[in-house]
């Protein structure tokens, strides 16, 4: 009879099936983390603009306390002025930083998603061969074993 040809061939398809399942989730993966990539650089490009209006706010209103206080905008009041508008640039750049740093992270996990879908279908189409070959072995070894009970005297060298 020829069941592990049979058997071999239906794991074979479960094989692939599985493997082709298993790309499948890891490419809805890969384009999930895309799309997370894609709107955590949005999220950054808005809190930072968020952020610099109102720095730009808090800017005019120091400007408009010092000279609504008679304070002219020279010496000490303007270094005050200026470092507080290098800290708010700081602070806008880092906002932007931590996202784009988070968005790469995501796309790399997006990349490394990709790969594992393309290895699960390798190992797949490798372990449905791999079943395959071991199906058609133990299909010859049956064959073989059927040749020997067919012709008692080989047993005895007289063929």
């Amino acid at each position: 009879m020829c069941l592990p040809l049979i058997g071999a061939a239906i794991s074979a398809v479960g094989t692939i099936a599985s493997a082709s399942a298993q790309s499948q989730s890891y490419k809805a993966q890969a384009a999930f983390q895309k799309r997370q990539a894609i709107m955590e650089q949005q999220r950054g490009a808005y809190e930072g603009a968020r952020l610099r209006d109102r720095n730009d706010r808090q800017l005019a209103s120091m400007r408009g306390q010092y000279l609504s206080s008679g304070i002219a905008l020279s010496g000490s009041a303007l270094d005050v002025l200026q470092d507080s508008a290098t800290e708010a640039s700081l602070d806008e750049q880092a906002v932007r930083y931590d996202s784009q740093v988070r968005a790469d992270n995501l796309n790399w996990s997006a990349k490394m998603s990709r790969m594992n879908a393309s290895n699960a279908m390798t190992g797949g189409v490798l372990g449905a061969l791999s079943t395959a070959i071991g199906g058609i072995g133990q299909q010859m070894d049956q064959n073989s074993q059927r040749t020997m009970i067919r012709n008692p005297y080989a047993m005895y060298g007289a063929v």
